[in-house]
């Protein structure tokens, strides 16, 4: 509500106050230190700072909030002669009024049940006729904070230290120690900050001797509201005859300190006994045990010539299952329909290795697409079948038997229950049969010629090191669907795996059947030195298809010069 006095009866005096208005100083525009402090809850009166001739009747007064970055600012506005509620700020709708003070000439706006939030700066703007002039003014809220609480420090050389906390005032507060006696005590020291909502907290620390008895108090005081509040601790001292705190310390530990140290005498005192009685039972089965050394000595003897026997026969078993499968050779060649387009295959179809792009074949059914293998020509429905496959120094290879049926197109896990029945060497001196799961195993000597033997009705199919006629692995399954050679040649590995995969056209041979012994003599120890037959690697100058992938030069002289058996 607005109480206004009369407006000035004439033009004349209307025009004077205008052109006084204005002539007066700015200095209230941009005075930043009016400043107004109000309890919470209570009414803030907030003088506009734009001075005005006691008879100036303003056309508008629009108090406002420039801090709030809203779309309404408007904290009252009054507008010729009347308050109006539009446009306001909710928060402040109904809480608001402007007086005019008659003798200063000012305009002082109301504001009932002050908040936390109405704190801030205000500014009051005011238009006479077509100007206007405006001024900041500052409200801030006193507040009565929490209820102070006090905790110890510490405790040092006969004083204890004492702590007053209290946070949620404004303005800073006041705060004091006193003791039983009502005596104002020291403070030691003060912490006062601002938390995040501009409130201030507040610690202050004291200490009274530990011979204090009653209650010490601290009071924290809002002196703008003029009320305060105290919290007291109450300090009791021991009864009289009663040992100090110390002493009772002492009294408590140095009996439980003798009982740690006579019970820990007790326990090492046993534990060595028990160390004692732990050797000499040690020492007695030592001396059993070498009482009975000499009657192990012979059993273990024994044992071991039983042993080297059994390794003598299991030796012996390979060596004659290798050359029982050499009976059952058959001349293997590769079908080139089922060659992958990147595999580059010799005329005779006996030598298979890598290309470094795809050939221009048919895409028909029986061709690999994505693994890089080509079959054998040979089905196998029936019998025993034995073929070997030089692999020289190549470093990655796999080799072994497939079902006719195996799938052609795609991504193909090799494995028995796929059809596969695959061995690979797939680094250095380590081979894997692609069982599922894979079956890892090493070799003394890494073959140079492997043979592949098959037995239909036995359902074996077994890998043998033709290099040292040693035995590799041994699959077992029952067949029922024919069967063919299978070979992949590998990744190149880098420039070391280019070597192609060849099939030796007849059983390879001892050296000592078609080189002649300079002595004269034979290998007694049956061992062998092997030399590739040149009959069995491709003849000079065969190209491989397509025409223009030719072998490399230096290829035959290396071929030439390793040593395979060779029949």
């Amino acid at each position: 509500h607005m109480e206004m006095p009369s407006s000035a009866d004439s033009w004349l005096p209307r025009c004077l106050f205008t052109l006084v208005f204005f002539q007066l100083p700015a200095q209230g525009s941009g005075d930043t230190s009016k400043f107004h402090l109000v309890p919470l809850g209570g009414t803030a009166e907030l003088i506009c700072p734009v001075p005005l001739w006691p008879d100036t009747v303003p056309k508008e007064v629009r108090w406002l909030r420039p801090s709030h970055a809203r779309s309404s600012q408007a904290v009252h506005v009054f507008l010729n002669g009347t308050d109006r509620d539009e446009d306001l700020m909710p928060e402040y709708k109904g809480r608001t009024a402007l007086v005019r003070d008659a003798q200063e000439g000012s305009f002082i706006l109301h504001i009932r049940n002050v908040t936390l939030e109405d704190r801030g700066q205000y500014l009051c703007r005011v238009l006479v006729g077509t100007r206007s002039r405006e001024g900041p003014v500052t409200l801030q809220v006193a507040v009565l904070g929490s209820d102070p609480y006090i905790h110890v420090k510490g405790y040092d050389a006969g004083w204890i230290q004492l702590v007053c906390r209290s946070m949620g005032w404004f303005p800073k507060p006041w705060v004091e120690w006193r003791d039983p006696k009502g005596k104002v005590l020291l403070s030691l020291s003060e912490a006062h900050s601002l938390d995040e909502t501009g409130l201030f907290q507040t610690a202050v620390s004291s200490r009274v001797r530990d011979s204090t008895l009653g209650n010490v108090s601290c009071t924290v005081r809002n002196e703008v509201v003029g009320q305060e509040k105290t919290t007291a601790m109450v300090i009791a001292a021991p009864s009289p005859g009663r040992l100090s705190s110390s002493a009772v310390a002492l009294a408590t530990i140095l009996p439980i300190l003798g009982l740690l140290i006579t019970l820990g005498i007790w326990l090492i005192w046993k534990q060595r006994k028990s160390k004692e009685k732990l050797l000499y039972e040690q020492v007695m089965e030592v001396e059993n045990l070498l009482e009975d050394h000499a009657k192990e000595k012979g059993r273990l003897h024994k044992a071991l010539k039983k042993l080297r026997s059994e390794l003598k026969l299991k030796r012996a078993a390979a060596n004659s299952g290798w050359r029982r499968a050499r009976l059952h050779f058959v001349a293997v060649t590769l079908d080139p329909d089922t060659a992958h387009p990147k595999l580059i295959l010799s005329e005779d179809r006996r030598c298979v290795r890598l290309g470094d792009r795809k050939r221009p074949v048919p895409d028909n059914p029986e061709r690999f697409d994505f693994v890089v293998s080509v079959l054998g020509s040979e089905y196998f429905t029936a019998g025993c079948h034995y073929w070997e496959v030089y692999v020289g120094e190549k470093t990655k290879w796999i080799l072994g038997v497939c079902s006719d049926s195996v799938s052609r197109k795609g991504k193909v896990t090799a494995s028995p229950a796929n059809g596969h029945w695959l061995v690979r060497q797939s680094r250095g001196n380590e081979f894997e049969a692609l069982t599922s799961p894979q079956t890892s195993f090493r070799l003394k000597e890494p073959p140079k010629c492997v043979g592949v033997f098959l037995d239909y009705e036995a359902g074996v199919i077994s890998f043998y090191n033709v290099t040292d006629k040693s035995h590799m692995y041994t699959f077992t399954h029952s067949f029922s669907s024919p069967l063919r050679p299978f070979f992949e040649p590998c990744l190149h590995d880098g420039g070391k795996n280019t070597a192609p995969l060849i099939i030796c056209s007849e059983l390879q041979k001892s050296e000592e059947s078609i080189v002649p012994n300079q002595e004269g003599k034979g290998h007694a120890n049956g061992d062998v030195s092997l030399k590739v037959n040149p009959s069995l690697l491709p003849a000079q100058g065969v190209e491989f298809f397509p025409l223009k992938d030719i072998w490399p030069s230096d290829l035959g002289p290396a071929l030439q010069e390793l040593k395979a058996p060779s029949f």
